[in-house]
């Protein structure tokens, strides 16, 4: 799992997110096709587990917080959160 510690990529990300959310807004104001919205959604949906892998890894490397996950207890937390709807 190799990390940079690039704060910038996450914030790109999440500014990409932000665009294909109001993209998916005009969209269906305008009264596009509902499978080319879909697809939109889909994309968006791909960018968020992104950037939520780009955040876990962050953690478990201390990138964020200048703590790394060391202990199983703290792996396991994690794990559900990411896992607690499904």
């Amino acid at each position: 799992m190799k990390n940079n510690c690039d704060p910038k990529k996450i914030i790109l990300q999440l500014h990409r997110i932000e665009g294909q959310v109001r993209a998916i807004e005009k969209m269906y104001n305008d009264k596009r096709d509902i499978e080319e919205i879909v697809r939109v959604v889909q994309a968006a949906r791909s960018s968020l587990d992104s950037v939520t892998r780009l955040l876990v890894n962050d953690k478990v490397s201390g990138c964020y917080d200048g703590n790394r996950v060391v202990k199983k207890q703290e792996l396991l937390k994690l794990v559900e959160v990411l896992f607690k709807n499904t």
